[in-house]
C-alpha cells in the first residue's frame, strides 16, 4: 500500500507465499516521493534482510547495481515492462507488444546507456517470433537491441537468455547449448532462463526436464503460471497423456482464463487425441482475435488437413505464415505435418528438415506422430532422423 503526504511516501510491503498464503516478510517503509529509485533499492534491501536470503555473487552485483539515474527513462521502461508482461502473461496482443516498443525506445532515448531498456526493446522483438506474430527480421531487430545491452552491461541476464533462441534460429544449436549451461550455473533463479530451459528439452525430447523446468518458472515467477502450464501441456500431449494435458490447461486457465496460446494448446490436444472439429473450432477462435498470428497458421492447416479439409488447409500455409516458419522450429514442424497430411512429401521433407535445423530434434515425437506416417517409408525420413544430433 501507499500513502503519500507532500513530499513525502509511505509504503507497506509484504511478501506472500503464493501457493500458501503465508506472510514471508512485512515492513514499512519511509521515503522522499521524488526519488523513487531510491525507494526501490530500500524496498529490495529491506526484503532480503527480512527473509535472510543468501544470494550468489552475481546476484548481489545485480541487487547493487542501479541501471539508470534518469528517472523518466526508468518510468518509460516501467511501463515498458507492464505492456510487456500484459503481452506474455494475459492477452498475446499485437497492440500490448506494440506499446511495450515504443516504450522501450523513449527509454532508450532518454538514457542512450539504459541496459535493460535495450533488453526488453530485444525481448519484445524476440517474443514477437515466439509468438507467431513477428516476422525473421525480428531476429535481427532483437539481436541489434541485444548487442547495444551487452555493450552497456554483458551480463545481461534477459538478452543472454533470449540469445539462445537466436543462436537456435542460426543453426547454432551446440552454442545455444553451452550457453544455457553456463546461464544455469551463474544465475540459477532467473525465470527467462527456465522458461528458455524448458523449450530447449522439449525441443531435444527431454520431456521429465523440460516438465521440471517450467515447474521451476511458475514457481519463481507465479505471473508465469499461463505460460508454464500451456508449455507443460504440450509436453503430455508428446507423452499421449492428454488428460494430464488438458488439466495442466486448466490450471492456466484458472490463473488467465483468457490466454490465447491457452486455447491454442487445447485445440491442439484435442486433434491429438481425435476430435479435429473441436480443434478447428477453437482456432478459428483464436485466429478471429489475433489475426496477425501467423505462425500459428500451419498448426491450424494441420488441423483442416487431418479433418480433409485440403483446399482449406493449403489456404492456411500463406507466403507470411511460411516466410516466419523459415525462423520459428515450431512453425517450421507444423508446416512439414500439414503438408505430410496433403501428401506433399518434398514439401513436408524441406519443412521438416528445417525445423531440425532450427533446432526442432524431438525424435521421439517425430517417431510416433502419426502426421508423419506418409513419410516414414521414403529414405530421406531415416536421413532426417540421422541428422537430429548433429
Amino acid at each position: 500500500g501507499f500513502l503519500r503526504a507532500g513530499d513525502r511516501l509511505r509504503v507497506t510491503a509484504q511478501l506472500i507465499d503464493v501457493l500458501t498464503g503465508d506472510i514471508l516478510w512485512s515492513d514499512r517503509i519511509d521515503a522522499d516521493a521524488s526519488d523513487v529509485l531510491n525507494l526501490q533499492d530500500e524496498i529490495a534491501q529491506k526484503i532480503l534482510e527480512g527473509l535472510r536470503m543468501e544470494l550468489s555473487e552475481n546476484e548481489q552485483e545485480k541487487l547493487g547495481r542501479r541501471m539508470t539515474d534518469n528517472h523518466e527513462a526508468w518510468e518509460e521502461y516501467l511501463r515498458g515492462r507492464d505492456h510487456f508482461g500484459r503481452f506474455i502473461f494475459r492477452t498475446l496482443s499485437a497492440e500490448d507488444c506494440d506499446a511495450a516498443i515504443q516504450n522501450f525506445k523513449r527509454a532508450v532515448e532518454l538514457d542512450p546507456h539504459f541496459a535493460l531498456a535495450y533488453s526488453g526493446l530485444g525481448a519484445c522483438y524476440a517474443n514477437r517470433v515466439f509468438k507467431g506474430l513477428g516476422e525473421t527480421e525480428d531476429y535481427t531487430l532483437a539481436e541489434s537491441a541485444f548487442s547495444k545491452a551487452f555493450s552497456y552491461d554483458p551480463n545481461v541476464v534477459e538478452a543472454r537468455v533470449l540469445m539462445v533462441m537466436i543462436y537456435m534460429a542460426r543453426g547454432e544449436k551446440k552454442k545455444a547449448r553451452a550457453e544455457i549451461d553456463l546461464l544455469t550455473k551463474q544465475f540459477p533463479n532467473e525465470p527467462p532462463l527456465f522458461f528458455v530451459k524448458g523449450v530447449v528439452h522439449r525441443l531435444d525430447g527431454e520431456y521429465e526436464e523440460s516438465l521440471k523446468a517450467f515447474e521451476r518458472l511458475s514457481r519463481l515467477d507465479p505471473a508465469a503460471r499461463a505460460v508454464s502450464a500451456y508449455n507443460r501441456a504440450r509436453i503430455f500431449v508428446y507423452k499421449r497423456e492428454y488428460d494430464k494435458a488438458i488439466a495442466e490447461l486448466e490450471i492456466g486457465e484458472r490463473a488467465e482464463p483468457n490466454h490465447p496460446m491457452l486455447k491454442l494448446f487445447r485445440a491442439s490436444t484435442y486433434y491429438y487425441r481425435g476430435d479435429a472439429e473441436d480443434a478447428i473450432r477453437l482456432m478459428e477462435e483464436v485466429l478471429a482475435a489475433h489475426p496477425r498470428m501467423d505462425g500459428v497458421r500451419p498448426l491450424y492447416a494441420l488441423f483442416l488437413a487431418g479433418a480433409g479439409r485440403q483446399e482449406d488447409a493449403r489456404a492456411q500455409l500463406t507466403e507470411d505464415a511460411l516466410k516466419l516458419a523459415k525462423a520459428d522450429h515450431d512453425t517450421a514442424y507444423w508446416a512439414a505435418s500439414a503438408y505430410a497430411v496433403l501428401g506433399e512429401k518434398d514439401l513436408a521433407f524441406k519443412w521438416l528438415n528445417k525445423a531440425i535445423k532450427l533446432g526442432n530434434e524431438n525424435k521421439p515425437h517425430f517417431e510416433l506422430d502419426r502426421n508423419l506416417d506418409s513419410l516414414r517409408d521414403d529414405p530421406r525420413f531415416a536421413e532426417a532422423m540421422a541428422r537430429i544430433g548433429d
